[in-house]
């Protein structure tokens, strides 16, 4: 009884095509936003509602979407939650943060929407079994100073920016 045995020749040449495919496979993807959800649910439709009123930024739907898992698998009846939150906003007809927050009285109500904030800003959820990290780069604190300071970084102008000189820092202080 004879056994197929074929041997596999792995050289540089197939390496670096196979590689090469790779990366266009993934550029491609990532260029066609394959990487967004594909079908935004009613929950995650609050959320980012919700979130608008709370956060007064420009805010990315697929970083909102994951924000929106974590806190759904860190808190119970999350979904509740943001539903009371958004009928609150409804009724009080709140436009922003400043206008929801003292008129939120029910003390559940504002953890949530603080968590929800810090989430946005800081780019993790934190959670009784450990911390989630939703984003880094598309963290909020970094776009509210992105005009006078870099995101940390070895790279000294942004991320994943090798080359590119830093940014000047203006109006330093002389002591």
């Amino acid at each position: 009884m004879a056994l197929f045995h074929a041997e596999l020749k792995i050289n540089r040449r197939y390496l670096l095509l196979g590689m090469s495919a790779l990366a266009t496979v993934a550029s491609f993807a990532q260029s066609k936003g394959f990487a967004e959800p594909l079908h935004q649910s009613d929950s995650v439709s609050r959320f980012m509602s919700v979130s608008k009123i709370l956060v007064p930024h420009q805010l990315n739907p697929v970083v909102g979407h994951r924000i929106y898992v974590a806190l759904n698998d860190v808190e119970e009846n999350f979904d509740n939650t943001i539903h009371a939150i958004h009928n609150f906003i409804v009724k009080t007809a709140s436009v922003d943060v400043e206008h929801l927050m003292p008129a939120l009285t029910d003390e559940k109500l504002q953890n949530s929407a603080l968590k929800i904030i810090s989430a946005w800003y800081s780019g993790v959820v934190h959670g009784k079994s450990g911390d989630h990290v939703i984003a880094f780069e598309d963290a909020l604190m970094y776009k509210v100073s992105s005009d006078v300071m870099t995101i940390p970084s070895y790279a000294k102008s942004a991320p994943n920016a090798w080359n590119a000189t830093a940014v000047p820092l203006l109006n330093m202080p002389s002591f």
